[in-house]
């Protein structure tokens, strides 16, 4: 299943994951410039996911994609 990452309007550092239909998959926070988690929405499909840390966004978007098994974007912006 893809993944959209879209960064959070009102929470800078934050960023939503759905997937391709808008459904809600949990969050990804930057808590310091190289430590970034992963909030895994109970009912979602990364609810299996392993919590842990990243380093970087890119890491944690590479991790959230092969549990997955899809693809795991930033949004470009359209809507």
């Amino acid at each position: 299943m893809d993944v959209v990452v879209t960064p959070a309007e009102f929470k800078p550092g934050t960023w939503m994951l759905n997937d391709r239909l808008r459904r809600p998959l949990g969050t990804i926070t930057e808590v310091s410039p190289s430590l970034f988690t992963i909030q895994a929405d109970a009912n979602g499909g990364l609810a299996g996911m392993e919590s842990t840390t990243f380093v970087s966004l890119g890491s944690a978007m590479s991790a959230i994609a092969k549990h997955m098994k899809g693809e795991c974007q930033l949004s470009s912006g359209n809507g």
